[in-house]
């Protein structure tokens, strides 16, 4: 199992991130990309991303909240110079409410989806290979933007997301109460 890990401090992550970039970059990288997700803790569950759909992974900044929004959509927050919608992802799915601390990050998603919005997570565990888990479940009916359960040999289950799905789905879409 390939997995990166990201400690507290920043140089950590830039080492992470350009870990990611030299490993997209190689020669098997489309192997690679196909098999690795990039792996979530929020809501108290493992999230499983496809790499293709976040464009980065940044520390969170500050929030401005908007009003009459749902409790999930925690507002605007610049991130490099732009504005993105910030979703608490675990208070999204049904968890509890995602804390900015020392080990949350911003998922920023893919620009392919045109919604200039990032998920808040409890942390970035790293990369996981889909080859090391065991499929145990398909769609999930309550959530369709879930496209998948696994199972890791430690028994712990990932949730896979499809952003692409996400993406679509009024629930998502729909910030007002």
């Amino acid at each position: 199992m390939s997995e990166f890990r990201t400690e507290r401090d920043p140089q950590s992550l830039r080492d992470f991130q350009q870990a990611l970039i030299d490993r997209l970059s190689s020669p098997t990288a489309g192997d690679s990309a196909q098999s690795s997700r990039l792996a979530l803790l929020a809501g108290g569950e493992h999230w499983l991303l496809r790499l293709d759909e976040a464009q980065e992974v940044v520390p969170p900044a500050p929030i401005t909240a908007v009003p009459l929004a749902k409790a999930w959509y925690l507002g605007l927050s610049r991130v490099r110079g732009n504005l993105f919608s910030i979703i608490d992802f675990g208070a999204f799915v049904g968890g509890a409410r995602g804390q900015q601390g020392a080990e949350s990050r911003f998922v920023v998603l893919s620009e392919r989806f045109r919604l200039s919005a990032a998920l808040l997570v409890d942390r970035v565990v790293g990369l996981r290979s889909i080859a090391d888990l065991q499929r145990i479940d398909p769609i999930d009916a309550q959530a369709p933007w879930a496209s998948g359960l696994y199972q890791a040999s430690d028994g712990i289950r990932w949730r896979e997301i499809s952003i692409s799905a996400l993406a679509q789905s009024s629930e998502f879409l729909q910030t007002g109460r």
